[in-house]
């Protein structure tokens, strides 16, 4: 079975096919109607109003598949940051000693996080479906779980944390494929708002809820409760979620025809240009994620803007708590509590930039003439780029300077805020430019990639940096390179975007 992309296929009642060379590259188009034309032997939906395919489903059937892949989303992140507050303990009781490893014990989960959905779950998921990849997902997040509450020795625990993250964070990019296969392109801004909640709430509230737990009962209970929380997310998507990936139901639409009409020739209109075997098919759909990072320069660069986002974020995850532990003599769950600072800057980010991105496309597709462009999801980059250098110049002369906690607190506001003026436009940018190639949760996995691995190498960088210059003139260098880097990609993309997006098109 095989999940070709939507950019080889036209289909109406004669089942002609359209060269993918010769589509017009943007606005993106809309996902013609895949129709029945039994009399071709093509299998496709019954007309453009289909109950069947999930575009046409009630909205109460979408939002309860939507609703527990960002339930799963929210703990997934969550589990990057939950015992970061207690991670002194961690490293007390297997007598760490290693400035490196003592780093990794955070980080290592979120480098598991960015290469497993690019190399495994977003291919597997555009090929087999949704469902059964993100349930998979979530029982080798709790298995990993329950490795790190029994471990014995650093080495133990860092392997169970790494393979969490690889194995375990299907929801964070599938759910992107799962939002294309559901939500006219019109809507994708504000269901794109909810799904962000997951992964960029989760690591805020996870140092809160883990602060505490470890002052109370010890940081092994913090992954016995993701342990209890995997199982329970894992039980409710295997009754209640439902398949989304419409190449995947036409192809069990097209195996029962064959046996109720007694035609093994029939296949699904998904599967016209398939001329490989299974196991090239497999191969294919596993090398989609990388190939998209390789030879779409679109991609490339969103994942690289991501990527200086998450690294801000993860030298803040990993400084805070010796911050305010060493400056400010915070218990474990008042260092928690610190983080809120950041979660209120996300909060207002979806409030605000969420919920008018939908909005602000329409009223400049308006303006451009009623022509529709996906680079119109992008113009937020332009207040994220600003904020993210500010956030870093605020924090590092702060904690430099010794100044009130609160000030502390605050820098983070603006970080919480950037980030998800950057987050939110390029998740709905790439959905929206490859949903139309079938790509859209290849494209959101490429992007990942970046963002995780920065997130969980430049804190091995920090440190050193912190020690050289201190944290004012280190951050402050950081925050340079962001205003230069961010400011650039900003602009260009804006301006420059489209001619980029349509030189490099997916070839796959």
């Amino acid at each position: 079975m095989s999940s070709a992309s939507d950019s080889g296929l036209e289909s109406g009642r004669s089942g002609e096919q359209q060269d993918p060379e010769k589509r017009e590259p943007s606005p993106p188009p809309r996902s013609p109607p895949l129709l029945m034309d039994l009399d071709s032997g093509l299998v496709g939906w019954e007309s453009p109003d289909d109950p069947l395919n999930p575009k046409n489903w009630p909205l109460s059937r979408k939002w309860k598949t939507m609703i527990l892949i960002i339930v799963s989303c929210f703990m997934l992140p969550m589990t990057s940051t939950m015992f970061a507050p207690g991670v002194g303990d961690v490293i007390a009781e297997f007598g760490e000693t290693s400035s490196l490893r003592q780093t990794l014990l955070i980080s290592i989960y979120v480098l598991g996080f960015g290469w497993g959905p690019m190399m495994l779950h977003a291919p597997l998921s555009e090929l087999y479906g949704r469902k059964y990849v993100i349930l998979a997902s979530n029982f080798c997040f709790s298995m990993f779980n329950l490795g790190c509450s029994l471990s014995r020795t650093s080495s133990a625990f860092l392997a169970c944390r790494f393979m969490g993250g690889f194995l375990g964070s299907a929801g964070m990019v599938v759910g992107g494929g799962a939002i294309s296969d559901m939500f006219q392109r019109e809507k994708i801004g504000k269901v794109s708002s909810a799904f962000a909640l997951g992964p960029l709430m989760g690591p805020n509230l996870g140092p809160i809820i883990g602060g505490f737990m470890t002052e109370n009962v010890g940081w092994r209970w913090c992954f016995r409760l993701l342990l209890i929380l995997g199982v329970a997310v894992s039980l409710l998507f295997f009754v209640l979620a439902e398949e989304s990936n419409p190449s995947v139901l036409l192809h069990y639409k097209t195996k029962k025809l064959r046996k109720q009409l007694q035609r093994p020739e029939l296949i699904s209109v998904y599967e016209i240009n398939n001329k490989r075997t299974h196991r090239q098919v497999f191969w294919f759909g596993i090398s989609r994620p990388l190939a998209l990072l390789c030879t779409c320069p679109s991609v490339t660069f969103l994942g690289l803007y991501t990527a200086i986002a998450f690294s801000f974020l993860y030298i803040f995850l990993t400084t805070v708590p010796r911050i305010y532990h060493d400056l400010y003599g915070f218990s474990p769950g008042i260092v928690g509590l610190c983080y809120l600072g950041m979660g209120a800057g996300q909060l207002a980010g979806i409030l605000t930039v969420g919920n008018t991105n939908d909005k602000l496309v329409n009223y400049l597709t308006k303006k451009n003439g009623g022509k529709r462009e996906p680079e119109f999801r992008l113009r937020p980059l332009f207040l994220s780029c600003i904020l993210l250098p500010v956030s870093m110049f605020w924090y590092g002369w702060a904690v430099e300077y010794r100044v009130h906690w609160f000030a502390v607190v605050a820098s983070m506001f603006p970080l919480g805020l950037g980030m998800v003026a950057s987050m939110i436009p390029i998740q709905t940018y790439l959905i929206e430019a490859y949903a139309p190639f079938g790509l859209a949760a290849s494209a959101t996995a490429a992007g990942n990639c970046f963002r995780m691995t920065a997130g969980a190498f430049f804190p091995l960088v920090s440190a050193p940096l912190f020690n050289s210059l201190g944290h004012g003139w280190g951050c402050s260098l950081l925050g340079f390179l962001a205003l230069g880097l961010c400011g650039a990609m900003a602009i260009g993309f804006v301006y420059f975007g489209k001619r980029l997006r349509e030189r490099f098109p997916p070839r796959l």
